[in-house]
């Protein structure tokens, strides 16, 4: 497998706005039709990228002709999926740069560990490929501002894993809110609590060591500070250290926070205050198992809490949710159902609640893809929810309440900002963070 040393400069890799347009008219011309094949490549082969894979080989006319991941037992096991699935033997990779200089690959799974997300996405933007990505789009704010521009520059089509929206209950839930048949809303909640010993578990103390037979750690450190290996901060367990991931509220916050940006249709909050600490679980971590966060918008309030003390949730126990308190009633919705309480009988809320089906997150794509429609889960709306997620960690890694600036898509006191790796970071050598500006919609 080969190092960032080996291969020449990323930077000047990468030929230009031409190179993307051109495979951009390839794409489109070999999937106007619908039975037309689209051929994609992964990136992150771990659980998330495996599951996406999977979700993705139910769609008609998908073929994965390449596999890469920088540890050989995750290739392997992409490789038994695709072995099953009836696919032709793909071509196996230990780094991402080989895929996005094949030709014959029309778009790319990114699942990679967050701090992985914005060099292999922004690339293969410029390689002319279409791109289903995972969530949270990036690692910190900066990312993303520059993860959009790069998605607007080439005009790609880009679907990020947020599968929420694909959901039939879920849309209910948002149509009823934007109904106004609730009233005035002037709070919403969303949250993740989990009992003690639950998902995620405390991690137990492992000393530091070699890394495993066939993973090329220093390219999974990638941009990363350089540390030695330990399983701990390593698959899985990197969400819980702020120099890979974000913690929960990017973990979970990206998915339950969304709903609530899509019922009230506003994701620019004038300021975020956050607090919190690691109170229950007690070990390495340096992401809070325990957060309250407060964003204040022009007309309402939303509380984001996540906490690990116990098994009982909010409003009935739920472990997660999304919560709108109207005048009129309260709607409760989570990936069960929804309920509604209102103030009197006389209002019936929203439609009674259908089974929703399998959803076709992976389908959008496929179809948006071959029409270069917007899919569901956009790059522009999600990396305004990304953000917002951001906002709770830099309240939280600075202790100050932080002020958003929505025609900047920055912040408004950015000198609060000094050191949150949560807003930018230092990558390191030889990887570097290319900037595309962004056009406010």
């Amino acid at each position: 497998m080969k190092t960032p040393m080996t291969r020449r400069s990323f930077l000047t890799r990468t030929s230009t706005a031409a190179l993307g347009l051109g495979l951009s008219a390839r794409v489109m011309s070999r999937a106007q039709g619908a039975n037309e094949k689209v051929v994609m490549g992964i990136i992150g082969a771990g659980g998330m990228g495996r599951s996406n894979m999977s979700g993705l080989l139910k769609v008609p006319g998908v073929e994965f002709a390449a596999v890469c991941d920088v540890d050989k037992a995750q290739q392997d096991k992409a490789l038994e999926i695709l072995k099953k699935a009836g696919q032709p033997d793909p071509k196996v990779y230990g780094d991402f740069r080989e895929v996005l200089d094949r030709k014959d690959i029309d778009a790319v799974l990114i699942a990679t560990p967050d701090h992985w997300h914005a060099i292999p996405f922004i690339a293969a933007c410029e390689a002319g490929k279409d791109i289903y990505c995972e969530k949270p789009i990036s690692h910190d704010i900066m990312e993303a501002k520059s993860m959009l521009g790069a998605a607007q520059h080439f005009k790609r089509v880009i679907q990020i894993g947020t599968w929420q929206r694909s959901v039939k209950h879920f849309q209910t839930a948002i149509d009823f809110v934007r109904s106004g048949e609730m009233g005035t809303i002037a709070v919403c909640r969303a949250w993740f609590v989990s009992a003690f010993g639950g998902w995620p578990k405390p991690m137990e103390p492992k000393p530091d060591g070699p890394a495993p037979e066939g993973f090329n750690y220093d390219m999974w450190l990638g941009p990363a500070p350089k540390r030695p290996y330990n399983p701990n901060r390593s698959h899985w367990n990197w969400r819980w250290f702020y120099d890979y991931g974000g913690g929960l509220v990017t973990d979970w916050g990206v998915h339950m926070m969304d709903i609530v940006f899509l019922g009230m249709q506003q994701s620019d909050p004038l300021s975020v205050a956050c607090d919190g600490g690691i109170y229950a679980l007690k070990d390495d971590r340096d992401t809070p198992d325990t957060m309250q966060a407060i964003y204040r918008f022009p007309n309402f309030l939303m509380n984001w809490e996540t906490r690990f003390t116990n098994g009982r949730g909010l409003d009935g126990g739920r472990t997660h949710g999304a919560e709108f308190i109207g005048t009129k009633g309260t709607l409760v919705v989570d990936r069960t159902d929804y309920q509604w309480f209102p103030e009197n009988k006389d209002n019936p809320g929203p439609k009674a609640f259908e089974k929703s089906p399998p959803h076709d997150h992976w389908q959008n794509f496929i179809d948006c893809v071959k029409t270069r429609e917007k899919p569901r889960s956009d790059i522009y709306s999600m990396a305004k929810t990304t953000m917002c997620c951001h906002l709770a960690n830099i309240a939280y890694q600075s202790g100050k309440t932080v002020e958003w600036n929505a025609k900047k898509l920055d912040l408004a006191n950015p000198q609060v900002a000094h050191g949150c790796k949560s807003y930018s970071r230092p990558y390191r050598a030889p990887w570097k963070l290319k900037q595309y500006p962004v056009t406010l919609a």
